[in-house]
């Protein structure tokens, strides 16, 4: 039991959706991998000679050199780089939502658009009040291809209820534009790779103000070593853009988590709310 409890967390680890087939190969065809084995003949061990350990590198003489194609190829670096700067051009010339959304459709340097579903866009007025950026697309959003729908959406309604704020009135956006197979964590690659998007969404949308929802969100926009304090308002800043006022929060569905949740939640709307009608 122990063993199929590893085999599942091993699963769990890697991103495993789902079973191409109900048992493993070597269960269904014990036979053809049987007749692929080579024929070993039968050897008598008290008369075969015994083998010699392989000889370790003498003290001051080098390790034999690996062959090339067995060594990591020294381009990865630059292959990441190039892909890079391919995500920053594809989102630089999007002049519209539309054309962002079919710049990230043709963007292939990523892997989870290859394994996402869909590709979940930013949407929302031109220069609404709010930005709410999410997390990473859930398995409702991914299949919906619609930002803060399902079990989001649901909980995005339910902190803004109390509010005077009509949710058709406010721009959302995910922090990725696709769902890590597996909703594992994204990796640090992946995200460097989503920004360009999402930094281009808000020149795009031109939101007032930014509401991180979330860690992964904070961290993309603000940097990952970054740690806002709470209930306090920063500044994100683009070239040729104005500076915009930005709070980091807790993700709406942390209203279930606990008191404490819910309490930090209600606390920044409330900053949200006192800004608006500052300016007002």
């Amino acid at each position: 039991m122990e063993a199929h409890l590893s085999l599942l967390r091993l699963y769990t680890e890697w991103g495993v959706d789902f079973a191409m087939a109900d048992l493993p190969r070597a269960a269904r065809a014990p036979q053809e991998t049987a007749l692929r084995l080579p024929h070993i003949p039968h050897t008598d061990t008290a008369s075969a000679p015994a083998r010699r350990p392989a000889a370790l590198p003498q003290a001051g003489k080098a390790a034999p050199r690996r062959p090339a194609s067995a060594r990591t190829p020294a381009g990865a670096p630059v292959a990441a780089g190039d892909s890079l700067e391919q995500a920053r051009q594809i989102a630089a010339k999007a002049d519209t939502l539309d054309a962002l959304l079919a710049a990230m459709n043709r963007f292939d340097a990523c892997p989870l658009r290859t394994t996402a579903t869909h590709t979940v866009a930013p949407r929302g007025p031109l220069n609404a009040p709010l930005l709410f950026i999410g997390d990473a697309p859930d398995a409702d959003e991914d299949r919906s291809g619609q930002v803060f729908s399902g079990r989001c959406g649901a909980a995005l309604d339910e902190m803004l209820a109390p509010l005077p704020l009509a949710r058709d009135t406010l721009a959302l956006a995910p922090a990725l534009p696709w769902r890590p197979p597996g909703g594992r964590p994204p990796s640090d690659l992946e995200q460097r790779l989503c920004r360009p998007f999402l930094e281009r969404a808000i020149s795009l949308l031109a939101p007032q103000r930014i509401i991180l929802c979330g860690r992964l969100a904070t961290h993309m926009l603000l940097g990952a070593d970054t740690t806002p304090p709470r209930r306090q308002w920063l500044s994100f800043e683009q070239p040729g853009q104005p500076a915009r006022p930005v709070l980091a929060m807790r993700h709406p569905l942390q209203l279930q988590a606990s008191a404490t949740a819910r309490r930090e939640i209600w606390q920044a709307l409330m900053m949200v709310m006192q800004s608006l009608r500052t300016e007002s």
